[in-house]
């Protein structure tokens, strides 16, 4: 049957379209464009080409090759699943929300523990404020006030701390001589305090051999602590040492620091310090230093000479071009090199100790020596207004801090010159009462007294069995009557005074008693 209209034919190929499921778009193509398909969770966007990206060699000329599956190419067909557009949208702004209620959450965790942090900081400060106050509430100086730090504290809490307190009084830190009192004619030689009490005292002997070449006021810093206490304790030197008779015995003008300035009225102040001995150039500050400038609220800079010499005479002819400035500070003054014992001859053996801690040590002795027959509650003790001086010997032994520096710095039989063993020590009493008391009577052997950092109870049980004494700073109330550094300090007064002291050789505490020993009562000590 032949009619007219018109033909259509449908050819289909389906062969090649199931073998793969995309097409790849180039970018000239024009023919076919992809169709927007929602994606809610991609790129935090309601819709969003769904593409990958190839880069070609030539990263100039390189063309994305987008690979749109072949679904999105037509229409979608009625068998696909139909994609809830508003459903999306909800989902997506519901996440959303969760984000940022997580965000909102994580900030105001953050500002609470700031503010713990800070509330911390505020109480450790006053803290240690009222143990200093609790501690110095019966001497006669100002008490410093400082920011509280330690070794476990790092640098951004204490500088936190400082802009702190400084925040309280918004005032900026003034130039250090502005908080000075005197005449204006009045020139300050000052200096930083370097490593523990005995090196501390050296320190001060050659600000003096300074002071007096440039005829300056030497402005004294406190004893304080150094790395080995972390006490973070100062006291004035005065409450152990004669600085009175010293300023007549020697004609040298010196001052406390602590008489020059009150620390409970003055902010953080300046402190411009010349570089000597490389402290503070090749070399850090000393720890003890840094204890130093944060206890008395000290911002220290420092500058260097024209040369850093260790020599006396080339610092003093270096700090010549200054002798116009209020105060001179430098920043090491143990390290400097003086000849022979000439800071002692000159200065040192002119540090007597207080009338105080003299009559403190010896009425400990009337109570536990006994004095020519006499029994031990020292009635009979004294004759006219001077005690009769006992005779007794020292015995200073130097542990704990000490171990491991002698450890690993001496070995074989040379370590019993920096950590004598009981025995060794031992060994050496006996030759000295022996010297003493040739026949060894029980009656006639002097009383030993030890004077050690020593805490090992069972060292201390070795002690005790050859009868030897301890002083017992705590029985006595050492600490009660002169503060943190008063058992340090009366153990000195009791080698000086030993009719025999037995010192460790290593030991500049020994050393320092040994020169007692010698220019004050002309006796030797005796090392082991």
């Amino acid at each position: 049957m032949i009619s007219s209209g018109f033909l259509l034919a449908l050819h289909l190929k389906t062969d090649s379209l199931a073998r793969s499921d995309t097409v790849p778009l180039s970018s000239s193509s024009s023919d076919s464009l992809p169709h927007w398909t929602p994606d809610p969770l991609k790129n935090n966007r309601p819709w969003a080409w769904s593409r990958t990206e190839t880069e070609s060699n030539d990263d100039n000329n390189a063309v994305p090759d987008y690979k749109i599956p072949l679904r999105y190419m037509s229409r979608p067909r009625a068998s696909l699943p139909h994609h809830n557009i508003y459903n999306n949208e909800r989902e997506h702004a519901l996440l959303q929300q969760q984000l940022q209620l997580q965000e909102g959450l994580q900030q105001s965790r953050r500002e609470i523990l700031e503010q713990q942090t800070q509330q911390r900081q505020l109480h450790q400060i006053q803290e240690v404020q009222q143990q200093q106050r609790q501690h110095y509430q019966n001497d006669n100086y100002d008490l410093p006030r400082f920011p509280p730090t330690s070794a476990d504290t790092t640098s951004q809490e204490s500088n936190q701390s400082l802009q702190l307190d400084n925040s309280k009084r918004n005032t900026a830190p003034r130039p250090f001589e502005n908080t000075l009192t005197g005449t204006n004619s009045t020139l300050y030689l000052t200096y930083l305090p370097y490593a523990g009490i005995t090196n501390q005292f050296y320190s001060m002997l050659r600000g003096m051999e300074i002071a007096k070449a440039l005829n300056r006021t030497l402005i004294i810093p406190p004893i304080t602590s150094s790395s080995l206490d972390k006490s973070k304790q100062n006291q004035p030197w005065s409450t152990f040492l004669d600085l009175k008779r010293f300023s007549k015995l020697t004609g040298t003008k010196a001052i406390e620091l602590h008489e020059l300035r009150d620390i409970k009225l003055v902010d953080y102040n300046s402190l411009r310090c010349h570089i000597t001995c490389e402290s503070g150039s090749r070399r850090d500050i000393n720890s003890t230093a840094k204890s130093f400038l944060r206890q008395w609220r000290l911002n220290a800079t420092l500058s260097s000479l024209q040369t850093d010499d260790r020599q006396l005479g080339t610092i003093v002819s270096m700090l010549h071009p200054y002798k116009s400035d209020k105060y001179i500070c430098l920043s090491n003054t143990y390290m400097v090199a003086v000849p022979g014992e000439t800071e002692w001859v000159r200065f040192g053996r002119h540090l007597h100790f207080t009338d105080d801690l003299e009559d403190f040590a010896q009425k400990y002795l009337d109570q536990h020596l006994v004095k020519n027959g006499v029994s031990k509650d020292g009635a009979a003790a004294y004759k006219g207004s001077k005690p009769v001086r006992q005779r007794f010997i020292v015995v200073h032994v130097r542990r704990k801090d000490s171990v491991k520096y002698c450890q690993s710095h001496f070995s074989g039989p040379k370590v019993a010159h920096c950590l004598p063993s009981t025995t060794q020590i031992a060994e050496q009493i006996h030759h000295v009462q022996k010297r003493l008391n040739p026949s060894m009577d029980p009656a006639k052997l002097l009383p030993v007294f030890v004077a050690t950092t020593e805490q090992d109870p069972i060292e201390f049980g070795k002690f005790m069995e050859r009868g030897w004494k301890f002083l017992d700073h705590d029985t006595i109330g050492t600490v009660e009557r002169y503060g943190y550094f008063g058992p340090m300090m009366l153990d000195q007064v009791f080698m000086a005074n030993a009719e025999v002291l037995v010192g460790v050789q290593m030991s500049a505490i020994s050393r320092v008693g040994a020169l007692r020993q010698r220019y004050w009562f002309g006796r030797s000590v005796v090392y082991i």
